[in-house]
């Protein structure tokens, strides 16, 4: 029970019990300013508890804005660590990046004599390599059969000398 509610209902009690106490003679200048400072009473009790029917409306109203901002704070510190992740992994892929980056000019060398090259795409370069390698087959080939060839060779004059030898020693 509120306490303009208390007050609304002692006057109402006052008023009732001062109206019917002489109701066929007049009313006497005290019982008129009794009834009327009970009307009057009843009215701040009203606005009384009107006020704070709108306080508790507007404490329940305050305490829904403060838990939004408290929300939105929150949301805001997600939202900004969201952001320094990313930013932290933008720049850490930066970094690698440039190191990738430095790797590849350490190995690739002077850039400058890029411009002279023969073979300029590893596709160009891998069928050079092909023929390369097929040149190395026919050489290595070509060394046995002349090795083949220098054996028969040498065994011919080896022959040729013995039968020549044999010729004059008979």
């Amino acid at each position: 029970m509120l306490q303009g509610e208390v007050v609304s209902k002692s006057e109402r009690a006052i008023a009732v019990a001062v109206a019917p106490l002489n109701p066929s003679t007049k009313r006497s200048g005290r019982d008129g300013f009794i009834a009327e400072a009970a009307v009057q009473f009843e009215r701040i009790a009203g606005t009384i508890a009107r006020l704070e029917r709108e306080l508790e409306r507007s404490r329940a109203a305050i305490d829904e804005m403060t838990e939004e901002a408290s929300r939105n704070k929150r949301f805001q510190a997600f939202e900004v660590s969201l952001e320094n992740s990313r930013d932290y992994k933008i720049t850490d892929l930066q970094r690698t990046c440039k190191d990738l980056k430095g790797r590849l000019d350490a190995i690739e060398g002077d850039r400058s004599k890029f411009a002279g090259l023969t073979y300029r795409s590893f596709e160009s370069v891998d069928r050079k390599l092909a023929e390369l390698a097929d040149v190395q087959a026919q050489i290595e080939r070509a060394a046995g059969a002349a090795r083949r060839n220098e054996v028969l060779f040498l065994g011919a004059l080896a022959f040729a000398v013995l039968s020549f030898a044999s010729h004059f020693m008979a």
